[in-house]
């Protein structure tokens, strides 16, 4: 089956339901607020905020800022998208009309991706809008500077999905699956770094986590000067973009890989 057929199930799908259609309203509108409230914080007047929202800092910025918001709007959609499949006993009833496993696992990916690529594209337009009023005089290799948090961005977004598919696939119930989506990212992988890791690996190796390295694929936006002082550390407190962006490629290849053997080898 192609991809487009593929998608148009997904769609017809997921077009009318509710949550669907509610978390991805949130996001929409989460996105820009969440920018819009970080602007308005109380700073010494000595320290500007316009800088954060002038090109090309403003890409960082507002990735920084969807890193939260596509954490929980997209991995939910992800888990509510294949564990409502079991719920409500539609993929068994894809199967027998004629949709083998694989097509019906490629469909999940697709649209996860869709999903991924409408969000970098909404946050594509809101850094060319805040930029463009925040930026007094715009120069074509300014705006493109830091670009590449395109790309980080979409990895961001379809690693927290990746990781809500496989959750969603491997428990196939919405609310124990959310739980652990909030408990693993949130504090298990946290005691993991922390309390095992470190003790045993040492503190270079403690970024190497799916969680933190998809973090780290778009951090805070701190100032150059903090900057220097972070990457002189001898703690490795962030990885660096080559990093992330490798480790958050080998984490989310390996959840796609265990969803889709759950999938393959257990009853429908």
């Amino acid at each position: 089956m192609n991809i487009l057929y593929l998608l148009e199930l997904e769609w017809l799908k997921m077009r009318h339901y509710l949550p669907f259609r509610v978390l991805t309203g949130l996001y929409v509108v989460l996105l820009p607020l969440s920018l819009m409230a970080f602007k308005s914080m109380p700073f010494p007047k000595e320290f500007s905020l316009n800088s954060y929202f002038m090109f090309p800092d403003v890409w960082q910025t507002v990735a920084y800022a969807g890193n939260w918001v596509a954490y929980f709007s997209l991995g939910f959609i992800s888990i509510l998208n294949i564990t409502n499949e079991y719920s409500l006993k539609t993929l068994r009833q894809n199967i027998i009309n004629g949709i083998s496993r694989k097509d019906f696992y490629l469909s999940k990916i697709f649209f996860m991706g869709a999903v991924c690529l409408a969000a970098t594209a909404y946050y594509v337009c809101l850094a060319f809008f805040f930029g463009s009023i925040f930026t007094e005089t715009i120069y074509i290799s300014r705006v493109y500077e830091n670009s590449d948090y395109i790309f980080r961005y979409f990895l961001m977004c379809f690693s927290f999905s990746s990781l809500g598919f496989l959750l969603g696939m491997f428990f196939r119930k919405s609310g124990i699956s959310l739980f652990l989506y909030f408990a693993y990212t949130l504090f298990i992988e946290r005691i993991i770094r922390y309390l095992i890791l470190e003790k045993i690996l040492g503190s270079q190796l403690i970024g190497y986590m799916p969680a933190n390295a998809t973090n780290d694929l778009t951090p805070f936006p701190i100032p150059k000067g903090a900057k220097s002082m972070v990457e002189d550390a001898s703690m490795k407190i962030f990885l660096n973009t080559t990093e992330a962006i490798i480790t958050t490629v080998v984490f989310t290849i390996l959840f796609l890989y265990l969803a889709y053997l759950a999938l393959k080898n257990r009853d429908l």
